[in-house]
């Protein structure tokens, strides 16, 4: 499957707004030492070939790949394998993404009396988005309405919330947008698309596994909040 390429220059554009604004701040605030702008400048090239060297890798591998499982595996596989191996697809893709472990790094200073520990964070954020992509692809293949999904999800949120500790709320939040990290968006959306493609379905049914994996997290999160208080 060919996929185009993503040039350097066009990667260049992206990041430079934000060099321009540190390099407008830098300039009337003066808030970094001369070592500081060669960290920044040298950073910033390697943000650049950093960037330009995965939005390809995606570009070629990733979504090609995404796309070419889901196709394949309705075809030779029985219902309830398809959906524990997009259910171990999702756990591994995002316990991979370094948008998690960043989330992770940093989940102890929000927590208060209530710290769950990185590798906790990352295994219930993985495996809670695993389980509701599962669960996306089981609603597209019993053509089951996108709002109903929608509505139990974040009814169930709207419900725990009022029953965690305080601090997991904001977190467990921030968690939903995990969903959305770089490595998971092209490959679940490449998964859904060849999914719908072999069973008949409009593309637009592939549409809403992310907005229904973002739950996940969610709910994830705020269990753990429940269990830990």
């Amino acid at each position: 499957m060919s996929s185009s390429s993503i040039s350097l220059w066009s990667t260049l554009k992206t990041v430079l707004p934000v060099l321009a604004v540190l390099a407008v701040l830098e300039a009337f605030l003066g808030f970094l030492s001369l070592d500081g702008s060669m960290d920044l400048a040298a950073g910033a090239v390697m943000v650049v070939l950093g960037l330009y060297l995965f939005l390809n890798g995606v570009n070629h591998a990733v979504i090609p790949l995404g796309r070419a499982i889901g196709s394949m595996l309705p075809q030779y596989v029985s219902t309830a394998l398809f959906l524990a191996l997009a259910l171990v697809f999702g756990l591994v893709m995002n316990a991979a993404d370094p948008a998690v472990h960043i989330l992770a790094g940093h989940v102890d200073s929000a927590t208060g009396d209530y710290p769950p520990g990185p590798l906790t964070v990352v295994l219930i954020v993985a495996a809670s988005i695993g389980v509701f992509i599962a669960m996306a692809l089981l609603r597209i293949l019993l053509g089951i309405g996108l709002k109903i999904f929608f509505g139990l999800g974040y009814g169930l949120v709207l419900i725990l919330s009022l029953f965690v500790p305080a601090e997991f709320v904001p977190l467990a939040f921030d968690a939903g947008g995990i969903a959305t990290g770089p490595l998971t968006v092209p490959f679940i959306l490449a998964f859904g698309l060849g999914v719908v493609s072999v069973l008949g379905k409009s593309s637009d049914d592939s549409f809403g596994l992310l907005g229904l994996a973002a739950i996940g997290p969610i709910l994830g999160i705020m269990l753990m909040g429940v269990l830990l208080q």
